[in-house]
């Protein structure tokens, strides 16, 4: 199994929370589903289109955050408009909601994630890593919302090794459920956050299963955990150095 490894990078970020009613809350990254879009739209796949081919079974992903960020909250207008010829009238059909949004802690840097991708479909594999490698993007990266613009840097392609140690820092998100007994090992300055998200599609955008709880840490992006027995880990030597992930 080869990795492909590229990087989403953007200015700023919003991931609607699926629970959120008036105001819109974020993630602090994308779920699971959200990357598959992505990834769908990178190679050229139609909205809707993609689910069973990106099913659970066929696709493996791991996903890390790379760039410290924070969250803020703005106020935006939404325009009431069904046709074009009614955009005139927003100063009268607009409405003010409350957006929350990512930002790199640090406004000078970008925000930064890194996927980490396979699929057992040969084509589809080959077809992603052409796409990231030479930029032939299909449909534009977006993070979360079209605003919100990204782009794609190809970072590597990497044959993990398989391992398995109790105790280890993760490098990447953390799925609740691989943690024994649900227990984070808290270090100095460790600053852990749990996101509840959507996990995977059916063929009629339904969830197939209950959404899942993912972990990860802000200041470093390192998850120190205990976890359950005989799970493994992959380890990645890769020319940006050592890294231990867990596919999502």
């Amino acid at each position: 199994m080869e990795l492909i490894i590229f990087d989403l990078v953007g200015k700023m970020a919003h991931f609607r929370k699926y629970y959120t009613n008036s105001s819109s809350l974020t993630y602090y990254f994308p779920p699971r589903t959200t990357i598959i879009g992505l990834i769908a739209g990178i190679i050229g796949f139609k909205r809707d289109s993609y689910y069973n081919i990106f099913s659970k079974e066929k696709i493996f992903l791991a996903f890390s955050v790379k760039s410290k960020i924070k969250k803020i909250i703005e106020t935006v207008n939404y325009v009431k408009a069904v046709e074009i010829s009614e955009i005139n009238l927003s100063r009268r059909e607009h409405t003010q909601i409350p957006i929350e949004i990512i930002l790199p802690l640090d406004l000078n840097d970008l925000i930064r994630y890194r996927i980490y991708f396979y699929h057992n479909d040969k084509d589809i594999y080959m077809k992603l890593l052409e796409s990231v490698k030479e930029n032939k993007i299909i449909y534009p990266p977006y993070l979360g919302i079209s605003e919100f613009l990204a782009k794609i840097e190809f970072v590597d392609v990497i044959e993990p090794k398989i391992s398995k140690n109790k105790k280890i820092i993760i490098d990447s998100v953390v799925n609740l459920d691989y943690i024994k007994n649900g227990k984070l090992i808290q270090r100095d300055g460790s600053v852990y956050i749990k996101e509840r998200m959507p996990y995977d599609f059916d063929q009629d955008r339904k969830l197939k299963e209950t959404p899942k709880d993912f972990i990860i840490e802000l200041n470093n992006g390192k998850v120190e955990v205990e976890l359950e027995d005989d799970l493994e880990y992959l380890l990645i030597n890769y020319r940006l150095g050592t890294e231990n992930i867990l596919f999502m």
